[in-house]
């Protein structure tokens, strides 16, 4: 007898339906596995491109992870101090130093750790030099404020830095941090406002690196009503005012990680300021830093004690009571690198023709970005310049032998 399958055309018929069940549960399954993927990749391209908050931290940091990887010999992590009073066109210029400026507007000290081990998964620099203008706020809600952490956290990759990050400072906001489109979805009215920096982080995609590498600065110089009190501060070393109880446990943790992942190339410093009456109790929590960053066996130079070594003068180097002008920026980093160099031993690592050559470029770059500052100075229009690309387009006119 032939088996029954053979013949019988209920079981054949049975077996078709159940066949083409299990097809169309494939197509359905694929056709909705391709409709996530679509949907993933234009929200990704959605936030990443489009509904974002684009500014100079976006261009900063994205500009980072462009830098060739362990091709760094110094990175600096921080505040707009950083950003405004350090260039690295310059230090290479002038001692053939490769650096980086990873660093965000208002920056807490509840992303140092996070941003600390960004710095580590890309760059293995001779010195990590970290200033510490976010463990200083003074229960002003600076250190929780949504934006300051979100100058970083919206501007780098999703990874697990960030997921860390996230599960210990996102709290309600946790699937915006994951998902920035969230945040972003109804912002089309800022896109037009926003494309100027789209355009740059594109522009810097294509070159590979940043010219400027982030930094902004304004062209104006200073002049306080305020009596300075920084030739007095030597005197006052000793006067000390407590942190935030948030500050001081985030920077031990910062610390803490340093140590324990026996870090022995960071060195954490205070910026110069001009101090005054209403500053001075942020001079004596730095002093307090000091005695925190020093309890863990690590170096703090603090740049508003050993002001006058660096050269900077008051009356013409200064933006605002806090950051530099391109005059001060220029003698402080001439004098940081310097005393880097001196100090602990940090060189210039060995270059390809192709590493030399870009770098040069980001040098003449600096020296076209402090030519039209001055010419802005001396005529009165001065303004905010950061790395944008217009402005980029307006530093050719200035660039050397041009």
């Amino acid at each position: 007898m032939k088996p029954r399958h053979l013949y019988d055309p209920k079981h054949n018929a049975a077996k078709e339906k159940t066949a083409g069940r299990s097809r169309l549960i494939v197509l359905r399954t694929i056709k909705l596995i391709s409709l996530f993927i679509a949907v993933a990749l234009t929200a990704g391209v959605l936030q990443e491109y489009v509904l974002c908050h684009a500014d100079h931290n976006r261009e900063r940091l994205k500009g980072f992870y462009l830098e060739e990887k362990d091709s760094l010999d110094v990175v600096f992590m921080g505040a707009s101090e950083v950003y405004s009073d350090f260039s690295p066109g310059h230090a290479y210029s002038s001692n053939n130093i490769t650096s980086y400026l990873f660093s965000t507007q208002s920056n807490s000290i509840l992303n140092y750790k996070a941003q600390l081990k960004n710095i580590l998964s890309r760059q293995n620099p001779d010195l990590i030099v970290i200033e510490l203008n976010g463990a200083l706020y003074d229960n002003d809600g600076e250190t929780t404020k949504e934006a300051n952490l979100r100058n970083y956290a919206d501007n780098v990759p999703l990874d697990t830095i960030k997921a860390e990050w996230i599960a210990q400072y996102g709290g309600e906001n946790t699937l915006e941090y994951i998902f920035p489109l969230i945040k972003y979805h109804s912002t089309w009215k800022d896109i037009p406002d926003d494309m100027l920096y789209q355009k740059t982080v594109a522009d810097d995609r294509l070159r590979g690196y940043s010219y400027l590498k982030g930094i902004l600065n304004e062209a104006r110089i200073f002049q306080s009503t305020q009596r300075s009190m920084n030739s007095m501060l030597q005197k006052s070393a000793g006067s000390k005012k407590p942190l935030g109880a948030l500050e001081e446990q985030t920077l031990r943790e910062l610390l803490q990680f340093c140590r324990d992942e026996q870090l022995d190339n960071v060195v954490f410093t205070r910026f110069p300021h001009i101090v005054v009456m209403r500053t001075f109790s942020r001079f004596e929590r730095s002093n307090t830093v000091a005695d925190i960053v020093n309890e863990y066996g690590y170096d703090y130079l603090n740049f508003e004690l050993n002001y006058e070594q660096t050269g900077l003068d008051e009356t013409t180097d200064f933006y605002n009571l806090d950051h530099l002008n391109v005059y001060g920026q220029k003698k402080f980093t001439d004098y940081l690198t310097r005393y880097l160099i001196d100090s602990y031993g940090l060189k210039a690592r060995e270059q390809s023709d192709a590493q030399k050559a870009k770098w040069q470029e980001c040098a003449d770059y600096y020296t076209a970005y402090y030519n039209y500052s001055d010419s802005l100075i001396n005529s009165g229009n001065g303004r905010e310049l950061s790395e944008d690309s217009e402005l980029i387009q307006t530093l050719q006119d200035y660039l050397p032998n041009q």
